[in-house]
């Protein structure tokens, strides 16, 4: 990678960032590191404090109003832990949007009402320079090191457009924006002063082991446009595409475009009559996993991978005129 071409925002980030456009093969879809990189700083954008402060307080609407199961699972979260994990999802629809506006100059408004929840909301675009969007985009949002655009099943069907937004939030950025908006210091530690819970040097240990706040660093990773496999989405059991590595005892997918289910073997045996014809040499005593997962929510999913999705320029202004 070039020296100085990687964007100022990611610098602390470098592996993360490469390691999931390796094991995405973004890079492969470009001509090299020195491109993938020139074409990361016109993808990606910056959040501040402002962005972060609106998706902790839709997301603080909304934790209390889903279920504390994850779909499929039987695994409980913590509501806080519910909430930052909806904050980051709206931080990549919020820097979805931004950068739409810092590249297009198009002025979109996101559906953030406060009304009826819906499981499955078909766009999350609500308007477009004032209007009713042409085309409705659901925004799915990962780590930098993630590769995986996963839709839940039935979402294909009501949505046109999806669109992959990477963001470097960080275990330290939520309790950072407490810090930031003097939460810590003119709540927590004011009252535990008034109650004579620690001493003053106590508390200025603890303020200084808080890490300060940063701008949060976001790219969009590209887009996938369902009316390109309009007639193969028709099939819930439709593998579009799939490649992977195959290793001692496992075969990696890191290449995938298609539906999903943990729970139905017709999906592993599609899968591994692909990687054969392909010449992988999967043996039946392998192993199937995908790269980075350690486990499917049991239910139906569609999922891409980061390289199969549409990121040049070019590729998004013939989507905006759309949009």
């Amino acid at each position: 990678m070039s020296e100085g071409v990687l964007p100022e925002a990611f610098r602390g980030f470098e592996e993360e960032l490469c390691d999931g456009a390796v094991r995405g093969l973004d890079v492969d879809q470009l001509a090299g590191y020195d491109e993938w990189a020139r074409w990361l700083g016109w993808a990606s954008v910056e959040l501040d404090e402002g962005d972060y402060l609106r998706a902790a307080l839709y997301g603080l609407y909304l934790a209390p109003r889903l279920a504390g199961t994850d779909y499929g699972t039987a695994r409980q979260r913590d509501l806080g832990q519910l909430w930052t994990d909806i904050i980051r999802g709206f931080l990549g629809e919020i820097a979805f949007a931004k950068w739409l506006r810092e590249r297009f100059g198009l002025a979109v408004e996101l559906d953030y009402s406060l009304g009826p929840l819906e499981q499955f909301l078909p766009s999350d675009i609500k308007r477009v320079g004032g209007r009713e969007p042409r085309l409705r985009v659901s925004v799915k949002t990962t780590k930098l090191g993630g590769i995986w655009l996963d839709v839940p099943g039935a979402q294909v069907e009501h949505s046109d457009v999806f669109v992959l937004v990477r963001v470097g939030a960080t275990r330290e950025h939520f309790l950072a924006f407490l810090k930031k908006i003097s939460v810590i210091r003119d709540k927590l530690m004011k009252e535990a002063r008034e109650r004579g819970l620690l001493s003053e040097e106590e508390l200025e240990k603890i303020w200084e082991s808080v890490p300060e706040f940063k701008s949060v660093p976001a790219y969009v990773a590209g887009f996938l446009d369902k009316a390109d496999y309009a007639d193969r989405l028709k099939d819930r059991y439709s593998i579009i595409e799939a490649d992977g590595e195959v290793k001692q005892r496992r075969a990696v997918i890191n290449r995938y475009l298609g539906f999903w289910h943990p729970g139905e073997a017709a999906y592993e045996r599609t899968l591994r009559d692909l990687l054969r014809r392909r010449g992988r040499g999967l043996r039946d005593d392998m192993r199937v996993e995908f790269e980075g997962i350690g486990e499917f929510s049991r239910t139906l999913h569609f999922i891409a991978s980061s390289g199969v999705l549409k990121k040049r320029k070019e590729d998004w202004e013939r989507l905006v005129q759309r949009l």
